[in-house]
């Protein structure tokens, strides 16, 4: 009788047993769940040589193989897991929920089991393409439903050459909808704060071009991109379809975070000449992390990342131990960065302990390392701000100290500029290949070019190219000059012709050169005049002059210039300009409409087309032109100055011209033809002869 029992006791144990260990292990559904942990509640076996296929674990024959975890780590491994799941409802509707693997950088996982929905996508992972997922979520999840009273078993089969975190938890549909709402908006302050803190530093070395800045630019970025990839968001929005760089992307950024780190740290507590030792071998310790990061792409992914997770312990030591050993020496930036790793590495471990289940996962223990990580950027930036503010006043004091050196500077510098700048004559600055490196504003007047325009061009190339042999034996001209230069050293004086940017036209100018030695460096001084001085002009009582031009535009300002010299001893400088400003525009209309015969229309045309410059030039060169001149004849006593100017051209309705006011050609918007009008202004007599290519002009100067 004794042995039937215990035989009983035995079979009703090995009948029994299993589903009173398995009942334990049922996870119980309700309407709400918000991210239930089950790992405490699940069942795990490692298949260590992956000898166990599907159908062996779905159907129930190795059930009794499962056990419990002490903790949600399985850590690094080549072995497949497998994870059973008791599900039940014992509610009277219709449960949909989500399996949530709350870990997105999990090679691969599936999932098996009788009651799958038929459009559910099985296999999951960052090893399969992003679009491939059942949700657009930066984790993997699997959309379940369960109905009233039933019980379901689930089995996962987990394969990862990263870490492998049985982070697992069940959401019903709305609490996971709500969840998705609170961490866009947490993650979105977090990368908020991030982009704003590269923007700022970035705009702040735009400003300043402080290296600290741009190493911590980088820096900062390096980080972004770490938590965009450790988050799963970079494999979500960035690189969906690349499986290769979306694994191996993270520990390049880990090396890339670290070396970053070791070049802003070196800047920013300015280890050179605190500890220079420490900076040496951080230096190298760079070296050695850039050279890994170039080789962990053709490493085994699992080496890569360990080794890369190895790599950064003695880069953190490293930088807490510079950062402790300046606050020793009293450095003020060793404050912020001694309490910003803190809050960093603070934020780490407590994620850690809540990894290894020792703290409860809450709202706080969930974003450790994000808060820890924002919390640095920032106390970093304030550093950086504190350390800009405390070199501003160091710098003042310094100021201060030099200010009066730096008021007898500024006083002599003022009276360079003002004899530089000043001068009407042109002043070019050169070194000593004759390379333009400094003019004054004369260059602008006298030849229309700035001194951008020159700068680092030889003076020979400012000279006029024609397109006779002239050009060329002006520049050899010119050489032999610079040549004497050099073998003398003695001052140099030559007239060429030179080119102009708004007229293509040469103008000769009378040009000095010498040597000015400084204390380092030997310069060429060039100072370039039109024409010298005339010293009697004062004496001159009356005068006639009859002159005969050619066609170039630039000898009209000449020769206004000479014959209306001698009127600033009666007129007002304002008179006197005007009447020069007339003169030239008669010489000039002369050249054009006379000479050259370009017509009203023609020029209009050319102007609008914006190749006036090109048509002039063409039509003085044309063989029917070239050859005519014209005729200034002038003549100057006290009562009167008088003009008579007469071209070689067919003559023109003067007649018509004479009748129209400045009025009717603004309304007309005509922008040249006004030289006429500006004369019949200026001049008390104005005269043309019947053909029309003569006039004459006549201003009484004693009117008294």
């Amino acid at each position: 009788m004794f042995f039937h029992q215990v035989k009983f006791f035995f079979v009703s144990l090995i009948v029994f047993l299993p589903g009173v260990l398995f009942s334990e292990s049922a996870i119980v559904l309700s309407p709400q769940l918000s991210g239930k942990l089950i790992w405490q509640e699940v069942l795990v076996l490692e298949d260590k040589d992956q000898s166990l296929s599907e159908t062996s674990i779905t159907n129930g024959s190795n059930d009794s193989r499962f056990q419990k975890i002490s903790s949600p780590n399985l850590g690094f491994s080549k072995s497949t897991f497998w994870v059973r799941i008791q599900i039940q409802n014992p509610t009277e509707e219709l449960i949909r929920w989500n399996l949530v693997f709350d870990f997105p950088l999990l090679d691969e996982i599936q999932i098996f089991s009788n009651n799958l929905p038929k459009t559910l996508v099985r296999t999951l992972g960052d090893t399969h393409p992003f679009g491939n997922r059942n949700l657009d979520y930066r984790n993997p999840v699997f959309p379940l439903e369960s109905t009233p009273g039933s019980s379901s078993v689930y089995y996962l089969r987990i394969q990862s050459e990263s870490t492998i975190p049985l982070t697992l938890g069940i959401w019903t549909e709305r609490e996971f909808s709500d969840q998705l709402n609170k961490e866009q908006m947490i993650f979105g302050l977090f990368y908020g704060i991030l982009f704003v803190m590269v923007a700022y530093n970035f705009f702040i070395y735009i400003f300043t071009y402080e290296k600290s800045y741009l190493f911590y630019l980088f820096f900062i970025s390096s980080i972004f991109f770490f938590h965009l990839i450790n988050n799963g968001f970079a494999f979500q929005y960035l690189w969906p379809n690349w499986i290769f760089w979306g694994n191996y992307s993270l520990p390049f950024f880990i090396c890339f975070s670290c070396i970053t780190g070791i070049f802003f740290t070196d800047n920013y507590l300015n280890l050179k000449k605190h500890l220079p030792n420490i900076s040496k071998m951080m230096w190298i310790w760079a070296g050695i992390l850039f050279l890994f990061s170039g080789i962990l792409f053709f490493l085994h992914y699992r080496i890569a990342m360990v080794t890369a997770i190895f790599l950064t312990v003695p880069t953190a030591l490293i930088m807490v131990f510079s950062g402790v050993s300046t606050y020793l020496l009293n450095v003020r930036t060793s404050r912020y960065f001694l309490i910003s790793w803190s809050f960093f590495l603070l934020g780490v471990l407590l994620y850690s302990l809540k990894s290894l289940g020792i703290l409860p996962d809450n709202q706080i223990t969930r974003w450790t390392i994000q808060i820890g990580t924002a919390l640095q950027t920032i106390l970093l930036s304030l550093g950086l701000a504190d350390r800009i503010n405390f070199l501003t006043r160091s710098l003042r004091d310094n100021l201060r100290e030099l200010s009066h050196a730096k008021l007898k500077i500024e006083e002599s510098e003022k009276r360079f500029r003002e004899i530089f700048q000043g001068s009407d004559e042109v002043i070019l600055m050169m070194n000593e290949n004759f390379e333009v490196i400094n003019a004054n504003r004369a260059l602008s007047k006298h030849m229309g070019f700035r001194l951008d325009d020159l700068r680092g061009k030889k003076i020979t190339d400012l000279l006029y190219m024609g397109r006779d042999q002239k050009s060329d034996y002006n520049v050899m001209y010119v050489n032999d000059k610079l040549t004497d230069l050099k073998m003398t050293g003695s001052i140099i004086n030559f007239k060429t012709e030179f080119g102009q940017k708004y007229v293509k036209e040469p103008k000769e100018m009378y040009c000095r050169l010498q040597y000015i030695d400084f204390d380092e460096t030997r310069e060429v001084l060039v100072t370039m005049s039109s024409q010298y001085e005339d010293t009697i002009i004062q004496l001159i009582e009356s005068e006639k002059i009859e002159l005969s031009m050619n066609n170039y535009l630039r000898n009209a300002e000449l020769v206004s210039q000479k014959i209306t010299s001698q009127l600033a001893k009666y007129l007002s400088t304002v008179e006197q300009t005007e009447v020069r400003s007339s003169v030239r525009e008669i010489v000039i209309n002369a050249v054009e409409h006379g000479n050259l015969n370009i017509s009203f229309d023609e020029k209009s045309k050319a102007l609008i087309e914006g190749n006036y410059l090109e048509f002039l030039q063409k039509r003085q060169e044309d063989p029917r032109y070239s050859q005519k001149r014209v005729k200034i004849e002038y003549s100057f006593t006290r009562e009167y100055v008088a003009y008579r100017i007469t071209d070689e051209g067919r003559g023109f309705d003067h007649k018509k011209h004479m009748e129209k006011s400045i009025e009717e050609m603004n309304e007309a918007h005509i922008q040249h033809g006004r030289g006429i009008l500006m004369t019949k202004s200026v001049f008390d007599r104005i005269e043309y002869n019947d053909r029309g290519n003569q006039v004459s002009l006549i201003k009484f100067l004693n009117k008294d």
